[in-house]
């Protein structure tokens, strides 16, 4: 059995609210730090200088632009950090310090020593396509980002928001597990596609209840379970707390491609020069 991509394991994180770190200010550095701002993460970038392409990144929120030299300090609460500077003495060191706190690596010049890369991705919405070559060649990954980018179309997004409300109202009126798996398979062989392009989102709409509706009435209703013990206690309050929705991560709504953070954008970050003499 041939094994490849160096044991690496895709996934597709929630970082909303999270902590990352970058060390390095450079062009890689700030390309890191915007994908990361579109994930709504809290980002800190360390670095003695920052380049010219940080300069449309100041004023987004949940940046912080820290200009002195990387410290092993820097990576208290961090979820994540990305080894970003053109240094591998001081990746390599933001490498070792990061193993011994116990926090995930990057390091953007060895892929191999790292404990995630990222891909090259695609978005639509919450459509996501990502591209990952293992770290060989990431000018390819980069092709073939360009070649999908050119071949999906924007409707996409739109699709993937109609499924999602479609699976809830299958969730709600669909009681039977096997009816409701039946339900979504035949939902992904419509044509909701052409009937999007051709006749719009309210059209779909009605071609996607005309298949629920039938099979919801012929779905028995859930019969009532009386709560016992403490099924009847009061919710914590640590899930009705803000903090509990710090990893859920709010995508933009179909047709802007602003998050949710560009709603409230606080005043321009500024880059703290403490200790950077």
């Amino acid at each position: 059995m041939v094994r490849g991509n160096a044991g690496f394991y895709p996934v597709v994180l929630r970082l909303r609210g999270r902590r990352v770190l970058i060390v390095g200010g450079g062009k890689v550095a700030a390309r890191k730090a915007a994908g990361l701002l579109e994930a709504e993460a809290h980002v800190t970038v360390v670095s003695p200088s920052f380049a010219p392409a940080f300069v449309r990144l100041v004023d987004s929120a949940g940046l912080r632009l820290i200009e002195r030299r990387y410290a092993a300090v820097d990576l208290d609460g961090m979820a994540l950090v990305v080894a970003a500077t053109d240094n591998r003495k001081v990746n390599a060191q933001v490498r070792v310090d990061a193993c011994r706190a116990g926090v995930l690596v990057s390091v953007v010049d060895d892929p191999h020593g790292s404990d995630f890369i990222a891909p090259a991705v695609v978005r639509r919405g919450d459509l996501l396509l990502a591209i990952s070559t293992g770290g060989r060649s990431p000018a390819l990954a980069g092709h073939l980002r360009r070649e999908l980018d050119s071949l999906v179309p924007d409707d996409w997004g739109a699709l993937v928001k109609l499924l999602g409300a479609a699976r809830a109202r299958v969730q709600a009126a669909v009681g039977d597990p096997e009816r409701r798996q039946d339900v979504m398979k035949r939902l992904a062989t419509l044509d909701l596609l052409s009937t999007l392009r051709n006749s719009g989102s309210e059209a779909a709409t009605r071609q996607i209840e005309a298949l629920i509706a039938p099979m919801a009435a012929r779905t028995p209703a859930r019969p009532e379970v009386p709560a016992t013990g403490g099924e009847n206690r009061p919710r914590s309050k640590q899930a009705d707390s803000p903090s509990a929705d710090t990893q859920t991560l709010t995508r933009p709504r179909n047709g802007s491609r602003r998050s949710a953070r560009d709603s409230a954008r606080p005043a321009a970050a500024a880059i703290e020069r403490r200790g950077a003499r």
